[in-house]
């Protein structure tokens, strides 16, 4: 079993503030008790943000991996915030995720390439919730893609 902490998140009050401000202190306690609970792995959600995500993504991976040496689920749907994480990210970090919808897997599967990152791929496209067809078109459609990148 794989278990992965899940707790720090924005939509938390507490964490979203010190996300905000850059209060490290909220965050370095939660990734311990994380780590202290036997998490294998961390998931980092900032939410979308939209205007500050790469900076927040860059402060809150190098927080974390300050005190824990776990590797990172970056969460959140800001394209230049999850590479902004990859980059200062120890170890291999982990996108979470890639809908199965063109313009994401357009966008991040080049950056799982780029940086030997993992993914959470999910069969979530654009017509919603997929059923046996579309998962079939979205496996065709990203396998198309991995193998086009590979020249």
């Amino acid at each position: 079993m794989i278990l992965i902490g899940e707790n720090i998140n924005v939509m938390s009050t507490k964490i979203g503030v010190a996300m905000k401000n850059k209060e490290a202190d909220p965050i370095r306690e939660l990734a311990l008790a994380q780590r202290k609970a036997g998490m294998d792995y961390m998931d980092i959600n900032i939410g979308p943000s939209k205007r500050r995500g790469p900076d927040v993504m860059d402060w809150i991976v190098k927080t974390i991996q300050e005190v824990v040496d776990l590797p990172l689920f970056l969460d959140t749907t800001n394209v230049e915030a999850i590479e902004a994480g990859i980059k200062v990210h120890k170890g291999e970090a982990v996108i979470n995720s890639i809908m199965c919808r063109p313009e994401r897997m357009k966008a991040l599967f080049p950056l799982a390439r780029k940086y030997d990152a993992a993914f959470v791929g999910l069969l979530w496209g654009v017509e919603g919730m997929a059923s046996r067809t579309r998962c079939e078109r979205c496996r065709a459609y990203g396998g198309r893609s991995r193998a086009g990148d590979r020249g």
